[in-house]
């Protein structure tokens, strides 16, 4: 499992002992208090590890207890999307920060069209003059420098080149995540974040439409709009179906199975709408 990073807000579970079970936080230094045993460094440890040590540490005060659960409530590591010819867009997150190649990596790996010796970097934060760079990985990797590779921070966008949306055609939308089909729409198909998700075959049953992120390139910086597309499903006249512009880029989240059923009723009205579509372009 991935790795605990300073930050992550960690629910954990003592059988037995409500009185030393709930949230607690990890700190900036990577360790964790905890009611009884004390200070334990949790930075770098998997939950499974965590649990094994709790264990331990929470049996010699209390013969009874014999099993500790961990999980991840909020995972604080660095955010990173990755975008076009690879694998498994979208966004994802690292214990610590990443090489561009390993931001690659953890999206699947390149495609076959992927054109790596133009790999596009686009920080999400400018301040202290980070300005959009592209990285040559394809000679890096020629050369076995891969461990010099630029590394990113939290927010920072790439984007591979060569495949479906990598390369992007004048005048069009982008659109990844949980939706039927990834890729680039033309944005005369696609003026409005509804229209892309209905021509992109409509959302998964596992999307979370409550916090769809719309990136769009402005200058040398990357504003992001993120949108509960819920509310716009559900409640009349709510905000939320945002207009596209050429070059915009959608991702639609996968809930975790804790919040799975949440936003049912959102998918459900927009499978009604793919219908629909589909319905007149049958009856055409």
């Amino acid at each position: 499992g991935a790795a605990i990073s300073p930050g992550d807000v960690l629910m954990v579970e003592v059988v037995g002992r409500k009185d030393l079970s709930g949230r607690f936080s990890v700190g900036p230094d990577g360790s964790l208090l905890l009611p009884l045993v004390g200070n334990i460094t949790a930075k770098g440890k998997t939950v499974q590890h965590l649990e094994i040590e709790l264990e331990r540490r929470y049996s010699l005060f209390d013969r009874d207890v014999s099993q500790v659960n961990v999980a991840i409530a909020e995972y604080k590591g660095s955010t990173i999307y990755v975008w076009g010819a690879v694998t498994r867009p979208g966004k994802h997150t690292f214990a610590e920060e990443p090489t561009v190649w390993q931001a690659i990596g953890e999206a699947g790996g390149p495609a076959e069209t992927a054109q790596l010796s133009s790999v596009e970097v686009v920080p999400g934060d400018a301040s202290g003059g980070r300005q959009p760079q592209y990285v040559d990985i394809a000679t890096a990797i020629r050369t076995g420098q891969l461990a010099r590779l630029p590394r990113l921070k939290t927010g920072d966008t790439v984007r591979v080149p060569g495949g479906p949306g990598g390369s992007m055609a004048p005048n069009s939308v982008l659109i990844f995540g949980a939706v039927t089909t990834q890729g680039s729409l033309p944005l005369e198909q696609a003026q409005d974040l509804v229209t892309a998700i209905v021509r992109s075959g409509g959302p998964t049953p596992d999307a979370n439409l409550k916090k769809i992120e719309v990136v769009r390139k402005s200058g040398p910086k990357l504003v992001r709009f993120r949108i509960n597309l819920n509310d716009y499903l559900s409640k009349v006249g709510a905000p939320g179906n945002l207009a596209l512009e050429s070059g915009d880029a959608i991702y639609v989240p996968r809930h975790r199975r804790s919040g799975f059923l949440t936003s049912a009723r959102g998918v459900a009205a927009l499978v009604g709408i793919v219908t629909g579509v589909v319905g007149l372009i049958i009856a055409r």
